[in-house]
């Protein structure tokens, strides 16, 4: 890390305003989005950062990059980003900073958590300044102090509207109470509507034959049977991670799945593709009447949701869907894929609307495989199911390997990248119908349960 010039920073509130100039800032980062290809085949990564002149709205940064080695990889939210000569622009009101790998540079420092005047990362380009430790000082000292002003009178998100660049208020039931291997808690919250699909992010590494099936849920250990039986069957459950022990969440535990308002939650998207929600040490939980206006809204857009015929859609595919796959049942009736998981009956048939988002073996898109797993998902739930047999015969057809390999694509959504580590492998799905056939047994990718594709066409 070289010392060969001085950079003047601005602060935030007055970098916005020299529009077209590039800038120099010190800031906090409030944000890290998940990186996501261009259809140039670029990796694209979005950051957040706020300093004490700007800390409500704050400026996102855009970075463009043929690898992820040359993005920023941040520790965690919190953290100090030093930016040299990012060019300010705005465009519908929002401003926002691009980073161009030919002329910006950046350091990343730790945190509050830390005494550590030494960035753990830098770029090729960045040039430290003697006074770079005042700023991060400086930062780290208006970070343990700050709290973001809560106005209890905004009206909160839904689960459909949630987005990784925002920090909202939600109104939810929560169904379960737990914690991690390390103590921390985890909340299972619900408030009848679906969160938008996600994007998933798999590198694969040039001499590596497969990669394994993506994990059905974002916590270490699925919940028990008799826990999840007990959850609606209609709309998104985020898993809610707290940052700090919160007394109010002790106070969960002694009610009968309690109505609450989380302020100040921030979501992520975990490399899954599943949402993630996270309650910061800024953030508050207010345990709500049942008899609150935000829950009986709530209540009311559930129930009338439930009663129409398109009850079960999930919302981000109605009123059409994909047509890549087709179903010898088509009179019967859609049902989520909760449903199924919830019915205690031994054996049972369902069709759903779903996306396919990832297919184990890997190497099945290159080479075809006689029997595959495919992991399937709606805005409910996440199950790995089996496609072999005559059942695969009958999905797949009469068709050249080509064909069939190109069809999956399609229904994975797949958009690959090579760069210098591997293969990214970016998967955005379309919604699909599928027939499956649920089973109990003891083992089996899902647990108990076991899933069998049948009855449906590609």
């Amino acid at each position: 890390m070289k010392r060969q010039r001085e950079y003047f920073y601005l602060p935030i509130a007055d970098a916005i305003k020299a529009i077209g100039v590039k800038v120099n800032l010190f800031a906090l980062l409030e944000h890290v989005a998940r990186p996501y290809l261009t259809s140039s085949s670029d990796l694209v990564l979005k950051l957040k950062v706020v300093d004490p002149t700007y800390p409500a709205l704050g400026v996102t940064v855009i970075w463009f990059a043929d690898t992820k080695t040359k993005l920023p990889d941040v520790n965690s939210t919190g953290d100090i980003i030093s930016l040299h000569r990012v060019m300010m622009n705005i465009r519908d009101g929002e401003h926002y900073c691009v980073y161009d790998k030919r002329y910006s540079s950046f350091a990343l420092f730790e945190g509050t958590t830390s005494e550590n005047l030494v960035p753990y990362q830098t770029s090729e380009k960045y040039n430290a300044t003697d006074h770079d430790t005042v700023f991060i000082k400086q930062m780290r000292e208006w970070s343990s102090e700050r709290v973001i002003h809560e106005d209890l009178t905004e009206h909160p998100l839904k689960l459909m509207r949630i987005n990784p660049c925002s920090i909202f208020h939600l109104v939810c039931k929560v169904l379960h109470v737990s914690k991690t291997s390390s103590n921390q808690p985890v909340l299972y919250v619900w408030d009848g509507t679906d969160a938008p699909p996600g994007l998933q992010f798999i590198t694969t590494h040039r001499d590596q034959q497969s990669t394994p099936p993506i994990p059905l849920q974002i916590e270490e250990t699925p919940l028990p049977r008799d826990t999840i039986c007990n959850f609606p069957c209609v709309g998104t459950i985020l898993r809610v991670f707290a940052n700090k022990n919160f007394a109010e969440i002790s106070k969960l535990r002694d009610h009968d799945r309690p109505w609450v308002q989380l302020c100040n939650l921030t979501c992520t998207m975990h490399f899954s593709g599943i949402w993630e929600g996270v309650l910061q040490p800024f953030s508050k939980i207010r345990i709500l009447s049942d008899q609150d206006n935000s829950v009986l809204d709530c209540l009311r857009e559930y129930d009338s949701r439930i009663n129409k015929r398109d009850g079960r859609y999930p919302w981000m595919c109605h009123p059409l869907f994909s047509s890549i796959t087709v179903t010898d049942h088509p009179s019967m009736g859609y049902s989520t894929l909760m449903d199924s998981i919830t019915n205690t009956t031994a054996e049972h048939l369902i069709k759903a609307i779903v996306r396919v988002v990832d297919v184990y073996p890997s190497e099945f898109l290159y080479k075809g495989q006689d029997e595959v797993w495919l992991t399937l998902e709606d805005p409910t739930a996440r199950v790995h199911a089996l496609l072999m047999g005559k059942d695969a015969e009958t999905f797949f057809g009469d068709q050249s390997a080509e064909a069939i390999n190109r069809r999956m694509r399609t229904l994975l959504g797949v958009n690959e990248c090579e760069t210098e580590e591997g293969f990214i492998i970016m998967w955005d799905p379309p919604w699909s119908i599928f027939c499956l056939k649920s089973c109990f047994l003891q083992k089996g990718p899902s647990g108990s349960q076991k899933y069998i594709i049948l009855d449906t066409r590609l």
